[in-house]
């Protein structure tokens, strides 16, 4: 049940009316979807930035706020925000197509980013603390410099907008960049040379709104509005895991950057109204949970460096940091499963049992009404009433056994309609080959899905693997570095001009 007033926090309590005892902390003051949030390098705070165009900077522990940023920079709706390695600056991103870097400690604006054409929906910052990459609507991820605001790079490959990015975390290197996009896919990216290295595609029938590492770099997770999470062998480009739990499309994942003392390595997944911690090599559900107000989906998650505190952030405005659930050994997991098993058995074994003694107490009951001592009693008389087969896989006994579909109430069969050719089934999959094949030439410029076989002509130069083990950071070879123009701090109101509006009818007006 819940507890709480119009003016107060709304959670989910005990029957004791207490809050639950695994909450940390409740941080409330945005008017709107919080729609990112992410933990401060040493986890004593946590930046959160909302559809109100807002971003505050918290403590985790004492559940204050600590700082407020501009309102006023961004136009648009904020989508996500990030912390620098160093814990010095904070970059958003919005759909207002710029990304901005603060300085988290005075508040200030220090750059802002402006070469996406469309929504920047996320962005990630590479261990070395040399490149920046944001993922935009336009189809296009972009490389930065976040020291000096120079481009660097654009990445083209994606056929639709892409929704998430991240670097591979390990060691010192800038190299390897994993995104996810509308068009159902992740891509495994070098860098340096601007090429796809490896594109995980199958997983999902539906856009990839997230992408995560595990703390080792051994595991990719994709969450997707298929409603599923997916994890990956990142060298392998395999399949490792299709997790299905959640009701509604998935918005976030994130990894637990610590593994648990038990060798469990947990990941949680946010999607509908609850917030669901896996076990992702065993391919397991946890357990889940959910601490917002009823009816308000939660739209990202977070967990701490340490991997003590996991955080929610929901369309009711909240951020509830609560303590990172214990997630059990894959051994006791075995054991309950076989101990399910075994009383699922125990229990379809008394239920045929109870048949068989039902039918035998109604056949002496006959045999004592009628007088026949020689205990020939007809099978049908006995049987009236009662299920005529023992319940199956725990099916109550005398259920009436459902009549089969191929027959009538009466027992008649009934006519069934004759299944189509195979030459009819051969003619219309050559039908619709030959108009896919009409599509894909009519429009030459855009490419066919990866599940057709596309083969890319220039193969990349260096594979996941070698991209792993490649931590000596920046590239020998020379990158093209493209100037721009950044807005600085010190401009007056009067320079407002050359920023871009939002145009009428925009997306976010409506929600």
């Amino acid at each position: 049940r819940t507890v709480g007033d119009r003016d107060s926090v709304l959670i989910m309590a005990d029957d004791g009316g207490r809050k639950p005892s695994n909450i940390v902390s409740t941080l409330t003051g945005h008017k709107w979807t919080v729609s990112g949030i992410d933990f401060h390098p040493t986890g004593s705070m946590i930046a959160s930035a909302s559809w109100d165009r807002t971003i505050r900077i918290w403590d985790v522990q004492e559940g204050r706020e600590l700082r407020r940023l501009d309102r006023n920079m961004h136009t648009a709706p904020i989508t996500s925000i990030r912390w620098h390695p160093n814990g010095a600056l904070v970059a958003t991103t919005s759909a207002d197509n710029t990304t901005v870097l603060w300085d988290a400690s005075t508040g200030e604006r220090m750059r802002t980013l402006r070469e996406h054409f469309g929504w920047v929906l996320m962005c990630s910052f590479a261990p070395d603390r040399t490149k920046m990459a944001t993922a935009s609507w336009d189809k296009t991820v972009r490389i930065w410099d976040p020291n000096t605001g120079e481009l660097i790079s654009t990445l083209r490959g994606h056929q639709k907008g892409v929704w998430a990015v991240a670097f591979y975390p390990v060691g010192h290197t800038s190299s390897l960049l994993a995104t996810g996009g509308e068009d159902c896919t992740a891509r495994l990216w070098d860098t340096r040379t601007r090429k796809v290295a490896l594109t995980l595609s199958g997983g999902h029938a539906d856009a990839v709104y997230d992408v995560a590492w595990s703390g080792d770099g051994s595991l990719i997770a994709t969450t997707s509005s298929d409603r599923t999470v997916v994890v990956w062998d990142p060298k392998a480009g395999k399949i490792l895991r299709m997790l299905k739990g959640h009701t509604d499309t998935v918005k976030r994942c994130a990894f637990n950057p610590v593994t648990q003392p038990n060798g469990v390595t947990a990941l949680a997944s946010v999607g509908g109204y609850e917030c669901n911690m896996w076990d992702p090599t065993a391919g397991r559900l946890g357990g889940s949970f959910g601490y917002h107000d009823p009816g308000k989906e939660i739209e990202c998650v977070a967990i701490s460096q340490a991997g003590d505190v996991i955080a929610t952030g929901s369309r009711d405005g909240k951020i509830i940091v609560s303590k990172t659930p214990m997630l059990p050994k894959r051994a006791d997991a075995e054991d309950n499963v076989v101990n399910y098993k075994e009383r699922r058995k125990t229990h379809i074994s008394e239920e045929s049992e109870g048949w068989r003694d039902e039918v035998r107490r109604k056949k002496e009951m006959l045999i004592a009404a009628s007088g026949d001592t020689a205990g020939k009693v007809n099978e049908t008389t006995i049987l009236s009433g009662v299920a005529r087969e023992p319940p199956v896989k725990g099916a109550s006994a005398g259920r009436p056994v459902s009549v089969h579909p191929m027959l009538a109430a009466d027992g008649t069969p009934i006519a069934q309609e004759k299944p189509k050719r195979l030459g009819d089934l051969t003619a219309f999959m050559d039908r619709q080959k030959a108009r896919h094949d009409t599509h894909v030439t009519e429009t030459s410029s855009i490419a066919p899905p990866s599940s057709f076989g596309r083969k890319i002509k220039e193969a990349p130069e260096a594979t996941v693997g070698d991209l792993m083990d490649d931590n000596s950071g920046l590239s020998k070879q020379k990158v093209r570095v493209r100037q721009f123009s950044i807005r600085d701090p010190g401009l007056g109101a009067s320079d407002d001009s050359s920023l871009e509006r939002p145009t009428k009818g925009h997306a976010f007006a409506n929600m």
